[in-house]
């Protein structure tokens, strides 16, 4: 999804039902310049700056981006959120209630808010230094290396005798770039004249990476086969492998460490409720829950 461009559906889906605020004579006497003023109003129900606000605050944080950045989404996310206010007070009035499947998973929705708050809670005050991101970036440092690249084109061909032969006009001179978009069969790059980009040992079958590594820029290879054919290629440009520095790395290795301390304080929670309630679990009676066919993969 490009950045800006979000699908108008979506953000109608994401518009959680912010309670609308019945209007009231201070709602009417609202203005832009107070802290609360009404942006829509139906009926005897007012949306507000603060009802707006909350309901853009459940939307993903690409979303909420978007939103920020564009004026025309702005207006729009508005305009669902008093839609889909409109479309629940026309379902009451047609009659539709809560019957037990939406209470069932009303509750559980209010059981996951419940949960998520007294886990915020619970683990706030874990953090992690500098140091500790500094030892661990000292102990690994091999997690932190870029691996050897190059860069480079390539001519791809069915036939042994016709690389030879496009080989041989290569040694005389001829044209890459142009040999490429004329011979080769490597439709995603023969219009680029061969280019591949830059790519590591991995990323190619091992015959081709071998010889793509045993090149300096400029140099290219004898013909080479592999299971898509036979190449030629031609190595641009090298970049060797490097150390990236620790304050490269530090905000990664932070965001690491704290979701490892969290995890196994969380663990360690866990454990102490259910030595608490003293949990019991009967896994061998789970053949009762599926006893009848389960849902076919299409």
């Amino acid at each position: 999804m490009k950045k800006g461009i979000v699908p108008l559906f979506l953000l109608l889906a994401l518009t959680l039902a912010v309670p609308l605020r019945a209007e009231t004579k201070k709602a009417e006497a609202t203005s832009p310049k107070e802290k609360n003023p009404v942006l829509a109003r139906f009926d005897k129900e007012v949306v507000t700056v603060e009802d707006y606000k909350a309901a853009l605050e459940t939307l993903p944080p690409q979303l909420q981006w978007a939103v920020h950045q564009n004026k025309d989404l702005r207006a729009k996310f508005l305009d669902n959120i008093v839609k889909k206010r409109l479309l629940v007070r026309e379902a009451k009035a047609k009659g539709i209630k809560e019957d037990q499947e939406m209470k069932r998973k009303i509750a559980q929705f209010r059981d996951e808010l419940i949960l998520d708050r007294y886990l915020q809670e619970e683990l706030k005050n874990i953090k992690v230094t500098d140091k500790e991101a500094q030892e661990y970036y000292q102990n690994h440092k091999e997690e932190f290396e870029t691996e050897k690249q190059v860069r480079a084109r390539h001519i791809l061909v069915k036939e042994e005798a016709q690389a030879q032969k496009i080989l041989k006009e290569l040694q005389k001179g001829g044209d890459f770039s142009q040999l490429a978009k004329k011979y080769s069969i490597d439709k995603a790059t023969a219009g680029k004249g061969g280019e591949l980009g830059f790519f590591t040992r991995k990323d190619m079958v091992k015959p081709f990476s071998d010889a793509a590594f045993s090149l300096k820029p400029g140099q290219f290879s004898p013909v080479v086969k592999t299971p898509f054919g036979y190449h030629i290629i031609q190595v641009e440009e090298v970049k060797p492998a490097e150390q990236k520095s620790f304050n490269e790395v530090k905000a990664k290795i932070k965001s690491q460490l704290l979701q490892e301390k969290r995890q196994e304080a969380f663990n360690r929670l866990m454990a102490q409720i259910e030595k608490k309630w003293k949990v019991e679990t009967y896994p061998d009676r789970l053949d009762q829950v599926f006893k009848e066919k389960g849902p076919t993969l299409k």
